[in-house]
C-alpha cells in the first residue's frame, strides 16, 4: 500500500491535500529518502512530478555506490508499476500511518523506560499521553498502576541482538511465534546464534532444537556470538584451561538438543516440563507430525505451524521457527514472506513476526569484498508493533558478530 501511496503523491493535487499530514518517517526505512526527495521536488515545481526525476534527484544528492543505485531503481520501478489511489484514500492512509508511527515511538520509549528499571508511574502516564487519541476520547483518564500492567508486559520482551531491530520493534515476548528464513548458506544459522547468544547472556533460558547441524557445531556458533572469539581463540582458551567465564555463565541458560526422530508433540511435552523462556526450532518444516490426518505436504505444514503457535501460547514462551526461502529469493536483498518456502500453505499466517535474511548480488567493483559481509534483514510481517522495513546488517562469519552496516559499504 505504501508503494501505491507514493505513486499517487506524484500528483500535485493529491500531494497538496495531504501536505499537512506527511512526515517522511512514517514510511518504511527504504522509502523515507524517496518521500524526502518528493517533498523537495514538489516544493520546487508547481506540477506533477515523475518518479524518474525523483530517482535522479536522490542519485545526485545521496547515492554514491552502484549497488545502492540498483536497489533504489528496483524500488522506484515497483512504485511506477503500482496502481495509485484516490485523494481521499491517500489522505486516510497517511493519517493512519502517522497514528501508527506515533504509537510505535511512544511504546518503544515505554520499553526503554521499563528496561532501565525506571518504572515511574508519572513517566509512564506521560508517555501514554503521547499515544494518538481514539475518536471520541479527549484525554487519558484514571490511569492506575493496575491499569498499566499490560504496558509493563513489555519488560518481559526478549531483545533483538541488532540495535536497529530492537529500536524499531522493541523485542519479542512470551507467546509470540516468529519465523526467520532465508536461502541456504545465507547466514541464518549465524543470525540465530547471535540472537540466542544475546538471550543467554541475559540469563534467558533457551532450548535449541537442532535438525541438520550437529549440536556441537551449534554450541560453537553460539559461543562465538557470545564472546566474539574466533575458532582459533576458542581453541587457545580451552587448551590453556583459561576458559571464557562470559561463555560459561551464558551456557548455563542454554540447552541444545538434536531432533533426530523427535516429533513436534514430543517437543511440546518436553517444553511443558522444562518451561524455557525461548524455543528455537531449526529446520522446523522437517519436524515429524505424528497422528496427522493430512497426507498432502501443504496441509501438514499448516498443521505443523499451528502446533508451534499453540506451543508458544500454551508453553508461555517465545518460539522461533527457522525455515527456508524459496528459489524466488535467490539474489534478492529484500526477502518478504511471500518468498517463504511453502508460503501458500498458510504457515505465514500463524506467525506474529516474520524476518527474512537476504543477500544482494548488486555489489560490484570496489564493493566486491564487502559482499560476503553484508546481509539485508527484512521484517515483512509484524503483529508485535506494526513496524515493517529492511535493515542492512554487517556480518562477520568468523565470530558470528552482527551489527548495523555502513550505508556507503552495503548498498
Amino acid at each position: 500500500m505504501e508503494l501505491r501511496l507514493l505513486n499517487s503523491l506524484t500528483n500535485k493535487e493529491i500531494y497538496a491535500g495531504c501536505i499537512d499530514l506527511i512526515s517522511p518517517d512514517i514510511f518504511s526505512d527504504e522509502l523515507e529518502d524517496i518521500m524526502v526527495a518528493m517533498q523537495e521536488l514538489h516544493s520546487k515545481f508547481d506540477e506533477d512530478i515523475d518518479m524518474d526525476i525523483v530517482k535522479e534527484h536522490i542519485y545526485n544528492q545521496k547515492v554514491s555506490t552502484t549497488a545502492k543505485k540498483a536497489l533504489l531503481s528496483d524500488i522506484i520501478e515497483k512504485i511506477q508499476s503500482s496502481e495509485g489511489v484516490s485523494a481521499a484514500i491517500a489522505k486516510e492512509f497517511i493519517f493512519n500511518l502517522s497514528r501508527k508511527n506515533k504509537r510505535i515511538k511512544a511504546l518503544n520509549k515505554l520499553a526503554q523506560v521499563i528496561e532501565k528499571n525506571e518504572e515511574s508511574h508519572d513517566e509512564v502516564v506521560s508517555i501514554l499521553s503521547e499515544l494518538p487519541i481514539e475518536d471520541g476520547d479527549s484525554e487519558i483518564v484514571g490511569v492506575t498502576d493496575d491499569d498499566l500492567k499490560e504496558f509493563y508486559q513489555v519488560s518481559n520482551r526478549y531483545p533483538f541482538s541488532i540495535e536497529s531491530l530492537q529500536r524499531n520493534i522493541g523485542g519479542m515476548s512470551r507467546g509470540n511465534l516468529a519465523i526467520v528464513f532465508g536461502r541456504p548458506e545465507i547466514g541464518k544459522s549465524s543470525f540465530i546464534a547471535h540472537l540466542v547468544g544475546n538471550f543467554v547472556k541475559r540469563g534467558i533460558i533457551t532450548e535449541y532444537y537442532a535438525n541438520e547441524e550437529p549440536g556441537r557445531k551449534i554450541m560453537l556458533n553460539i559461543r562465538r556470538a557470545v564472546t566474539g572469539e574466533s575458532d582459533a581463540e576458542i581453541a587457545k582458551s580451552i587448551t590453556s584451561e583459561q576458559d571464557n567465564h562470559t561463555w560459561l555463565d551464558a551456557a548455563e541458560s542454554l540447552t541444545v538438543r538434536q531432533i533426530g526422530t523427535m516429533g513436534i508433540e514430543t517437543i511440546i511435552t518436553r517444553a511443558k516440563k522444562d518451561k524455557p523462556d525461548v524455543i528455537i526450532l531449526d529446520q522446523v518444516d522437517k519436524l515429524s507430525l505424528p497422528n496427522s490426518k493430512h497426507s498432502a505436504n501443504h496441509e501438514r505444514l499448516k498443521e505443523l505451524y499451528t502446533r508451534t503457535r499453540e506451543l508458544a501460547k500454551e508453553g508461555d514462551c517465545l518460539v522461533i521457527n527457522v525455515s527456508q526461502a524459496s528459489m524466488d529469493a535467490d539474489g534478492h536483498n529484500r526477502i518478504t514472506y511471500d518468498m517463504l518456502d511453502g508460503s501458500k500453505t498458510g504457515k505465514a499466517g500463524e506467525a506474529d513476526i516474520i524476518i527474512g535474511i537476504g543477500k544482494s548480488d548488486f555489489l560490484r567493483g570496489e564493493a566486491i569484498d564487502m559482499r560476503n559481509q553484508i546481509r539485508y534483514i527484512t521484517v515483512s510481517k509484524n503483529k508485535i508493533n506494526g513496524w515493517h522495513g529492511m535493515i542492512p546488517a554487517s556480518f562477520d562469519p568468523t565470530t558470528n558478530q552482527w551489527g548495523v552496516a555502513d550505508d556507503e559499504n552495503c548498498y
